[in-house]
């Protein structure tokens, strides 16, 4: 009777997202729902491509997040240096059948992406990187990362039989469904790039050459598993480089793999090279293209980029732009996403903002495990989960920005009775972050926090700024500073015009930029953003950076900014700080002293924040109180560092 039962309740229909629950059969093998847990490496593995006790871990975790179809790390074909996974030879197939295994008992189906780096194996240090021509992103070229190799026709015979014989292997293990990857700048995608592609034989010049690597791969894998068992592509609909893959050329690869068979394709955008640029895109904005794919083809097509909340990704089912949504980043940021949103909790969901600094910043280019800003639990199996405290005690949080709210949770869970003082509103900082456009889901961060902290009986929240005082004689047994960073203020003649605001004011909408021409001192994100927004309102904006570079760090934020700038017309001007400020212009002077006049209606300080470490002090030095201070308050860094100091501190109360 109780398997009737279950099974009948599993064909019910979701009241919350019809679309999102709904049962789909990719290739044959039937899903549960239609999220797949997109292909985003952990990097838990060792540096040999054998498993670890963590990455079986961070998989049952996975699965049991509730997703129908699991992807995670990627295996390679062939001898490589990863911390992902290896398919080239039989003594790995024990450690893949741990994770197929670990995968099925925990709820879900077991898929695996085999890839290939191709010229992006520049980017992880491999020694042998291979591509179809001796051409690179030409940034990379410019850093100087090791140039691909083209690959010799029997190269290329031999690369499609070893990813064959690697599908072999993971079919083996148990993996029931396997994905190529054919998409993000990985081998496939060097060879279908026009600009990538140069060469003269039969792999490359028109697109059914440049096809023809890829198509190979996906007849060979089907000669060697057999003709039924699931094989898909993940595809870029366009790589966003220069003179490279563009949606008209995708669509025909697109049809050309349906007709080879394949039983399903998952659309992405962008390359590794470029992938910074998924910063500044709106949510779902693949979905036209997905759409355009969907609709030349018969078979199952996934969406995925920039789907972060369940409301989302069932319009992208519900509109018909794909058949399923496949989801990385948002299931990082909250690993239960898919069963949350089965259970109409939405509002449960720790939201992903898309920062890009713990998954890629963090993870991807720094060749760590793979990080997350707003979940710092992530796969820290080393750690025991949060537990309640043996003594409750009293704590206070100062400040309700991103430290402070993280804090101020995780004190609750381990039965503390938190009171918070914030001056504003629950956000800090996040309020003048979440201005730009392209940070709008640093608003559902908000929007979570202020659900969870004024519904929790354990927390109390004092509008008003807390005096030292009044900390010391409330009973506290532990403070949290977490007041976030002051602005810098700078001293300069003319600072106290009227014509000059600070660009906090700006964006949080309390002072508007009067005049048409607009100087923006400081050239870091705060002025960048600044810029970019006062540019979107047609004013003529020059940026003026102290330093000989302008946004120098390598982070997504940084390089999207960057390559943004370059295509509007604001001026960039390096090695020069402000020295004065007159009723129509400025004066700026280099490290020698020579002076230059730039017109301005108006001028934006963004030069930077300050840490404010005399609270803490201060109450480390007169009270026997546990004392931590936290983010910017410590030390000016990222929402990342805030978040994660947050959590800390709380767990060692």
């Amino acid at each position: 009777i109780s398997k009737i039962y279950v099974k009948g309740k599993e064909n019910m229909e979701n009241k919350y997202y019809p679309h999102l629950f709904q049962k789909g059969t990719v290739g044959g093998v039937v899903l549960k729902n239609r999220i797949v847990r997109n292909s985003m490496g952990t990097y838990l593995g060792n540096p040999d491509g054998t498993v670890t006790d963590r990455q079986i871990k961070a998989y049952a975790q996975a699965a049991d997040g509730g997703a129908g179809l699991i992807f995670m790390d990627n295996a390679v074909p062939v001898p490589m240096v990863s911390c992902g996974l290896r398919a080239d030879k039989d003594e790995f197939i024990a450690g893949l059948t741990l994770l197929a295994e670990t995968v099925k008992e925990h709820g879900a189906v077991p898929g695996i992406q085999l890839a290939h780096p191709g010229r992006d194996a520049a980017f992880v240090g491999s020694a042998d990187v291979i591509g179809a021509s001796e051409i690179t992103f030409e940034p990379w070229y410019e850093m100087g990362y090791k140039m691909p190799r083209a690959l010799t026709i029997e190269e290329i015979h031999d690369l499609v039989e070893r990813f064959g014989d690697a599908a072999v292997r993971c079919k083996k293990a148990g993996f029931e469904i396997i994905e190529i990857h054919g998409a993000a700048g990985c081998i496939p995608t060097n060879f279908l790039s026009p600009h990538d592609n140069k060469r003269t034989d039969m792999y490359g010049g028109s697109l059914h050459n440049r096809m023809r690597l890829l198509l190979e791969i996906v007849r060979n894998i089907k000669k060697k598993c057999g003709p039924n068992f699931p094989v898909g592509v993940k595809l870029s609909t366009e790589d966003w480089e220069p003179e490279g893959i563009r949606i008209e050329e995708t669509i025909e690869v697109a049809k050309a793999l349906e007709k080879e068979g394949v039983s399903h394709l998952n659309i992405m955008g962008g390359t590794h090279a470029t992938a910074s640029r998924e910063f500044l895109l709106p949510n779902a904005f693949n979905a036209k293209h997905t759409k355009m794919l969907k609709d030349a083809v018969n078979i199952p097509v996934f969406i995925g980029h920039n789907i972060f909340s369940p409301e989302d990704a069932e319009k992208m089912l519900a509109e018909g732009n794909a058949d399923f949504v496949a989801l990385g980043r948002s299931q990082l940021a909250e690993p239960a996403w898919a069963k949350k949103a089965k259970e109409g909790r939405a509002s449960d969901i720790k939201p992903c903002i898309n920062c890009l600094i713990g998954c890629i910043d963090r993870g991807m280019l720094s060749h760590t495990p793979i990080h997350c800003t707003v979940n710092p639990s992530l796969y820290r199996f080393e750690c025991k989960p949060v537990e309640k405290a043996e003594t409750r005690k009293q704590v206070a949080v100062v400040g309700a920005g991103p430290a402070g709210c993280e804090a101020a949770l995780t004190a609750s869970k381990r039965g503390h009775q938190v009171t918070i003082y914030e001056k504003r509103c629950i956000g800090g900082a996040m309020i003048e972050a979440s201005k730009p456009e392209n940070k709008a889901n640093i608003k559902r961060l908000i929007h979570y926090y202020e659900d969870h902290i004024m519904h929790d009986p354990n927390i109390t929240l004092v509008k008003e700024e807390v005096e030292y005082e009044t900390l010391v004689h409330s009973g506290y047994d532990a403070v949290i500073i977490a007041v976030g960073g002051k602005t810098r203020i700078l001293n300069v003649p003319g600072i106290e015009k009227n014509s000059v605001i600070y660009a906090s004011d700006y964006l949080n909408g309390s002072t508007a930029v009067t005049g048409n021409t607009v100087v923006v001192i400081g050239g870091g994100i705060t002025g960048a953003e600044t810029a970019l927004e006062l540019n979107a309102e047609g004013k003529k904006v020059t940026i003026v950076e102290m330093t000989d570079a302008f946004l120098a760090n390598f982070s997504s934020a940084c390089q999207a900014y960057l390559a943004t700038i370059n295509e509007t017309d604001i001026k960039i001007l390096t090695g020069k700080r402000l020295t004065a400020v007159h009723e129509n212009n400025v004066i700026l002077t280099d490290r020698w002293g020579n002076e230059t006049t730039v017109p301005a209606d108006s001028v934006v300080i963004a030069a930077g924040f300050t840490s404010q470490n005399e609270l803490s002090d201060k109450l480390e030095e007169n009270t026997d109180m546990q004392v931590f201070n936290v983010g910017d308050s410590k030390r000016i860094r990222q929402i990342y560092d805030a978040i994660h100091e947050g959590f800390i501190a709380a767990r060692q109360i």
